[in-house]
């Protein structure tokens, strides 16, 4: 039997510092950060992001979803 695939997608939010944290994952294995927040909007914005993008298939292996996250960090540096 093949091995399910799994999709973990969720934003967690520091105890200390209040800041609001977007991770994901494709198994049990790794897991990874997309970026930090001050809010949960534009933390769950992100989350909305990453799943339209895999689902459209862009998003397929870990190198994939490090790209991504990489590439969404720069853009939020050039926004801000």
């Amino acid at each position: 039997m093949e091995p399910r695939k799994e999709l973990i997608a969720c934003v967690v939010r520091h105890y200390t510092s209040g800041l609001y944290r977007t991770c994901v994952s494709l198994d049990k294995e790794n897991m990874i950060c997309l970026g930090t927040h001050q809010d949960e909007a534009s933390a769950t914005e992100t989350i909305n992001q990453f799943m339209e993008n895999y689902q459209d298939g862009k998003l397929k292996t870990h190198e994939d979803i490090l790209l991504y996250a990489n590439s969404i960090n720069v853009e939020n540096k050039i926004a801000a």
